[in-house]
């Protein structure tokens, strides 16, 4: 999609992660206090939107990064510089409004002033009574202040990711994840990311440990993880969790059905002798890390390192659902 400005593009983010109403009917603030705010909170991305200038001085083409692992392969290094300029007035708006309903001392700047004036606030000391619950409230955090995560029980990001990805695939994955014993989680602020509300779901039987979002390093769950990388084209992705890399499933290659077959040589890197998996090696005597494997009389030297790089996705179809289904009930038969 293209917008008018770089800006636009930064705040359309918001307002896709905005997640759908859902209050938390045991509060002590009432429902209607609730959508109050929830419509506060949205009417302000939409502002923020439709007049990027309240938030920065000035404004860029839009434009976006192609390549989700590789950002300098763009050359354009002043992009994200500009990106984080936008990104950083707006967390700082948020930031302030959250102190704000804590009573805490906050010193707005004109601008911030400006964007809650055209929302109707201009005192700062009469705020909507959800906003004050939402900064206060026992475990209280910015993100959830922000994206009215109101409900602590109610996995908001589900619904977000199913409809950014495809939403009958995705709920039928979701369907046999749930009845397989699969637990999903909100994962807010991932490291190293700028998403903030990523999803997981992960198979608890492979480890107690609870996920710490991604897809590209230190999995110990099967299942799947979600997140939105704005500073990207296509910010919507998820990857296959796969569990101690990919070595353990291409030993076992031989014992794979025709899809998963299919699925795995279609995914997984070649080896291309790049030596990664030896650059430590002093004695020259360590062999390369692939697996090989034979796939309809053709042979392939399968990599093991990091396939989430390759095993992720920005959308999903009934296909794909399928074809993921059939690869977890394979992976999971490695459960310890």
């Amino acid at each position: 999609m293209t917008f008018e400005t770089l800006e636009q593009r930064l705040a359309a983010s918001y307002l896709d992660i905005f997640p759908q109403f859902v209050p938390d009917e045991k509060a002590d603030v009432s429902i209607a206090h609730q959508k109050e705010f929830y419509d506060f909170m949205k009417n302000l991305y939409q502002l923020i939107y439709d007049e990027p200038l309240l938030v920065v001085p000035e404004l860029h083409e839009d434009d976006a990064f192609p390549n989700r692992f590789n950002k300098s392969s763009y050359g354009k290094p002043d992009l994200q510089a500009n990106m984080r300029k936008f990104l950083k007035q707006t967390d700082a708006l948020l930031h302030n409004m959250f102190l704000l309903g804590q009573d805490s001392s906050v010193k707005l700047n004109k601008r911030q002033k400006a964007v809650l004036s055209k929302l109707g606030i201009d005192n700062a000391y009469n705020l909507p009574q959800a906003w004050k619950w939402m900064s206060s409230r026992l475990g209280a955090n910015k993100t959830a202040f922000s994206y009215c995560l109101f409900d602590n029980d109610y996995i908001y990001t589900s619904d977000i990711y199913a409809n950014l990805l495809g939403e009958e695939a995705f709920r039928k994955l979701e369907k046999w994840m749930i009845e397989n014993g699969y637990k999903k989680y909100d994962i807010y602020d991932v490291t190293a990311s700028s998403c903030k509300l990523s999803l997981t779901y992960a198979n608890p039987a492979w480890s107690k440990e609870h996920p710490k979002g991604g897809f590209e390093y230190k999995i110990k769950h099967t299942g799947i993880s979600a997140r939105y990388d704005i500073l990207i084209k296509q910010p919507a992705v998820f990857g296959l969790c796969i569990p101690n890399g990919l070595k353990p499933y291409l030993l076992e290659f031989e014992s794979m059905n025709e899809k998963n077959q299919e699925f795995i040589v279609k995914y997984t890197r070649k080896c291309d002798v790049c030596r990664y998996c030896v650059q430590t090696d002093k004695t020259g005597l360590r062999p390369l890390a692939f697996i090989p494997v034979k796939h309809r009389q053709t042979e392939y030297e399968l990599c093991t390192y990091f396939p989430g790089y390759n095993f992720c996705w920005t959308s999903m179809d009934d296909e794909l659902a399928n074809q993921l289904i059939d690869l977890l009930s394979f992976m999971d038969k490695f459960a310890p």
